[in-house]
């Protein structure tokens, strides 16, 4: 999609559409061509699972710590 197009319906400038599509890119996650005079932009779907896998893996280490905190935050005294 065009910068114009991710933008429409949002209250995102097109410029910080870009910016966060340079982000993407940087990360490779996103990548563009050139479409005449526009830019069309585009998410790697396979990138995009395996940051997805990782994130979900992260999420689960910090739910697994957080519990053990409160086990023992919540444990009875001897």
């Amino acid at each position: 999609m065009s910068i114009k197009q991710l933008a429409s319906g949002t209250r995102m400038t097109r410029q910080a559409v870009t910016k966060h599509l340079h982000v993407l890119s940087s990360a490779g996650l996103a990548t563009v061509a050139r479409q005449g005079r526009e830019q069309i932009w585009s998410l790697d779907q396979q990138q995009l699972a395996q940051a997805r896998q990782f994130l979900d893996r992260l999420a689960q280490q910090w739910e697994d710590a957080l519990g053990r905190l409160k086990s023992l935050v919540e444990e009875p005294e001897a």
